[in-house]
């Protein structure tokens, strides 16, 4: 391999085979090796057409998906630079890379969103590229300043894949079985790490990568086991929270030393992760020894190594059949590394991107290397702290020792001058806010040698440390600023108003939902939604999130709606007998008594499943108003949703008579069984989990039908819409079909105890599509464009 173009033809090799999912948690789109080349070939003509060339630089700042790996491969087929940054970083920093790097032209997202609508070229020719020329320039954040561009050539990533690709070779016999071999990428792909597990890899293994937005730990392990996932690829900390919510899932009773009896032991674990998950591979930040040892206890590899953005981005790694716990395993073919006397990690080699005289890059990392020639890491040259004795201290040992109270969420230690010396200082963020730090410091300092004993502590005020964008470690020279009484220096203002601090009282369902999503993404841990939608003011919010975020306490089951909604009604057996009671029965009775008039049909014609069909919603009759006017290729996919208040002695069967409740159990399963019904509650409880299940509908292309006006017209005019169809449309990023239905309101309204016979018309109107806007935004969109229908 000289250059990465060398890779395009296995791309095109690979064919059908699986390539790149995406998931947002509610919708998943997969896309295939097919998809992917036909992409790379829509954006060199797009570059085209926009007078982008070989030499160009394209800023590409965006979420990981199939979009963003086309645009970067379709760079490389063009011989454009890329200049991928992180989607985190400020639209003011952004301004000043697109500037300095000089691109003529910047994709973001919805540049990506206008990218997968235009049609994949089947064919594409690349222009030559040799090894000195530019791959991409790659910004990134470090500890100890702005971001800086690193520049990357053909040759530098090249030498840094040659040797996984040699050692692939020897192997992939041996894993076709298991194909595809799926790596859940929890990196940016504007991070070299992330690229190289995300882009490069996959090819080379033939298998495929997961992309996802989601970072909640009990979703992540949702996702993994619902896709399959064999490996993660994470930063330490995000394998550290994954932590917490198996040890709040599960009981971690001691483990045995035969890998056979850890399965068997652990083996709920391993089923909640799916059997297919065997292996994390952290990398950004140094793994703590404890968490390592707790991943191995149950019986998963975990694979660490060591880079920098400099070295493009691999120096060492553990060999998966060959890994030695806390080591950051043996140095790769091509690069040489050496231990300077102050104990700083040197390196030079062909992928090496900058060098002193001698050809060495000075990492500013210290280490040690093993006689078997393994790398270990021992902290940051800049972070270490020199005492009055000249003894050296590494802030990652204290915070280790501070880590292990279960009072304290997180520390960070830093050396801060008094007195002309430098001191050890621990700063803390409490987990308990009652606890006394005085006691836990003189408890730590037990367990510190003389020349590590903290000297002085502080409370950090906020909620976490401030880190780097991709790789989240701890910015030491920050922490230590604010320590010293000099304004902290964040990346984005704090809000106003904590999250945990608003008004509940004056919050709709969706906002509820949107703030329930906001704490667990602060909080790390997944949350009862039906216990948030009972709290009525900011004092029950803080309360239960205290007793939420105790991993002592094991989450309680959700109350309600625990069966499962209606996925018998989607079996072979009931899809026939729906199909045929729909087509001997139902429709011909529909007509028969009602004269039905349909329009908008021609948009079909290049439409193609899944999507939602938005209506307005006048009588019990809509439903079998739309299945008769849908053409049968839709009408079989069609799932109305059912106010789910209407089932609610169903599902809460102790509150209500047994006659009701039968009653009600027999309306939900005919709803079910005639029409693919499935159940959407109006308030807050539930909605995440409807969400959720309605995501699941689309994913097997099924196509959801909503009335999102929420009632039945009591006057037969259409009312304001709820904003829940717009989370729909965005979240799950499938067209709306808006749907207009006229005439029923005479036939059967609100009104009305029986129908009687009159013309209908429904109206299906032009497919809208929506990434960004706000849900209200959306809601109102759909509305007018179903009054355009009336």
């Amino acid at each position: 391999m000289q250059t990465l173009q060398d890779l395009l033809p296995e791309i095109q090799r690979l064919d059908q085979r699986e390539a790149i999912g995406w998931t947002n948690g509610f919708r998943t789109v997969v896309s295939t090796y097919v998809d992917l080349h036909g992409t790379i070939g829509t954006v060199i003509n797009y570059f085209a057409e926009n007078g982008i060339g070989k030499g160009d630089r394209v800023l590409i700042w965006a979420e990981n998906r199939m979009e963003w790996a086309a645009v970067f491969w379709a760079c490389v087929a063009s011989g454009v630079v890329a200049v991928p940054v992180d989607l985190r970083f400020s639209e003011e920093l952004v301004r000043r890379i697109q500037s300095e790097s000089n691109s003529k032209l910047t994709i973001d997202g919805a540049e990506l969103d206008r990218i997968a609508k235009l049609p994949r070229a089947s064919t594409f020719s690349w222009t030559p590229v040799d090894r000195e020329d530019i791959v991409e320039i790659v910004y990134t954040s470090g500890t100890t300043g702005e971001p800086k561009g690193v520049t990357h050539r053909h040759r530098h990533i090249c030498a840094n894949l040659r040797p996984f690709q040699t050692e692939i070779d020897k192997y992939k016999r041996w894993a076709r079985p298991f194909q595809p071999i799926r790596t859940l990428d929890l990196l940016p792909l504007s991070h070299m790490f992330g690229q190289a597990l995300g882009i490069y890899i996959p090819v080379l293994l033939g298998g495929a990568v997961v992309f996802t937005s989601e970072i909640s730990p009990r979703k992540i392990v949702r996702i993994v086991r619902d896709h399959r996932i064999s490996v993660i690829v994470a930063v330490p900390q995000i394998l550290a929270n994954l932590r917490n919510e198996i040890e709040r899932q599960f009981e971690i009773s001691p483990s045995d030393r035969s890998i056979l009896l850890r399965l068997w032991r652990y083996r709920k674990i391993h089923s909640a992760l799916g059997w297919k998950f065997w292996a994390f591979v952290a990398g950004g930040a140094p793994v703590d020894r404890e968490l390592e040892e707790f991943w191995a206890r149950l019986g998963f590899l975990l694979i660490q190594g060591y880079g920098l953005t400099e070295a493009s981005p691999v120096v060492s790694v553990n060999h998966p059949f060959d890994v030695k716990r806390g080591s950051l395993g043996k140095v790769l073919p091509g690069l040489e590394v050496k231990i300077a006397t102050d104990g700083e990690i040197l390196i030079r080699g062909e992928s090496i991107t900058t060098s002193d005289n001698g050809g060495w890059l000075h990492t500013g990392d210290l280490g040690e290397m093993d006689k078997e020639g393994r790398l270990y890491y021992r902290g940051r040259k800049k972070d270490m702290i020199v005492t009055p004795e000249g003894l050296n201290v590494y802030p990652e040992d204290i915070e280790h020792v501070l880590d292990r109270f279960s009072a304290i969420r997180k520390s960070a230690v830093v050396g801060v001058h008094r007195n002309g010396t430098e001191q050890v200082h621990a700063a803390v963020i409490l987990k308990d806010p009652k606890a006394n730090v005085e006691t836990l410091i003189r408890q730590a300092n037990e367990s510190l040698e003389a020349h590590q004993r903290i000297k002085s502590w502080s409370i950090w005020p906020g909620d976490d440390f401030p880190r780097t964008a991709s790789t989240m470690k701890v910015r030491r020279a920050e922490v230590r600023r604010q320590i010293m009484g000099v304004p902290f220096e964040a990346a984005r203002p704090e809000p106003a108003t904590k999250p945990e601090e608003k008004d509940l009282s004056a919050m709709s369902s969706l906002e509820r939902v949107e703030l329930l999503s906001e704490l667990e993404s602060k909080y790390q841990i997944e949350l009862n939604e039906e216990e948030f939608s009972k709290l009525k003011s900011s004092e029950d919010l803080q309360e239960w999130l205290h007793r939420s975020s105790d991993k002592t306490q094991r989450p309680e089951p959700a109350v309600i709606h625990e069966k499962a909604p209606s996925e018998w009604a989607r079996s072979l057996p009931m899809r026939s007998f729906r199909g045929a009671f729909q087509r001997l029965i139902a429709i011909p009775l529909f007509k028969h008594y009602l004269r039905l008039t349909v329009s908008g049909l021609e948009h079909f014609r290049d439409l193609k499943p899944p999507v939602i069909f938005a209506a307005n919603h006048v009588s019990h009759l809509d439903t079998p108003a739309v299945f008769a006017a849908l053409p049968s290729e839709w009408r079989r996919r069609l799932a109305p949703a059912m106010g789910l208040d209407v089932f609610r002695p169903y599902f809460e069967p102790r509150d209500f008579p047994a006659k009701q409740v039968w009653w009600t159990g027999f309306g939900y399963v005919l709803a079910l069984a005639l029409f693919n019904a499935y159940p959407l509650p109006h308030d807050m409880a539930g909605v995440r989990r409807a969400l959720n299940y309605t995501g699941e509908l689309v994913k097997r292309g099924f196509c959801p039908l909503v009335f999102p006006e929420g009632i039945r017209s009591p006057d037969g005019k259409l009312k304001p819409f709820r904003p829940g169809i717009g989370m729909m449309a965005v979240r799950l990023r499938v067209p709306i079909v808006p749907v207009y239905i006229e005439g029923l309101y005479d036939v059967y309204s609100i009104h009305e105890s029986w129908p009687k016979r009159g013309p209908v018309r429904v109206s299906f109107g032009i497919p809208l599509e929506f990434t960004t806007s706000s849900y209200e935004e959306v809601a109102q969109k759909i509305h007018r464009a179903i009054e355009d229908l009336t």
